[in-house]
């Protein structure tokens, strides 16, 4: 599939039977979410939000979105807001990977980083938001 957006691959996730690791009655299958174009499930759930957000005037054009996060939603998100022209800033916890940064960037991505509030790096929690 060649698409216009890659939008257009956050909701045609593939398919994959598993009949070489299930032999029992009917067909199980799996979504290959991991193929997202931000890698995770979040991608579709990232998406609902944005197109909810302009929908219903919450996002108006040359607005920003920001998102407290930490992995997968802010991946999502970053893909679509790129993809529709819309500045997005990652905050996420100085506890959090430098790969999960640099994967934030690629993505389009603006970062503010704050000092982890408690915990060891890379243990993320509430509090450090």
């Amino acid at each position: 599939m060649i698409g216009k957006s890659i939008i257009e691959f956050i909701t045609n996730t593939p398919m994959k039977h598993l009949s070489t690791i299930y032999k029992g009655a009917g067909m199980l299958s799996a979504k290959m979410e991991f193929l997202q174009p931000g890698g995770s499930v979040k991608d579709r759930t990232a998406l609902g939000v944005i197109t909810e957000g302009l929908k219903n005037g919450k996002i108006a054009p040359g607005q920003t979105v920001i998102e407290a996060t930490s992995g997968n939603m802010g991946a999502g998100l970053a893909v679509i807001c790129k993809a529709l022209g819309i500045k997005f800033i990652a905050v996420m916890s100085k506890g959090n990977s430098p790969e999960r940064r640099k994967i934030l960037r690629a993505f389009g991505a603006d970062l503010v980083l704050v000092d982890q509030v408690q915990g060891t790096p890379g243990k993320v929690t509430g509090d450090d938001y």
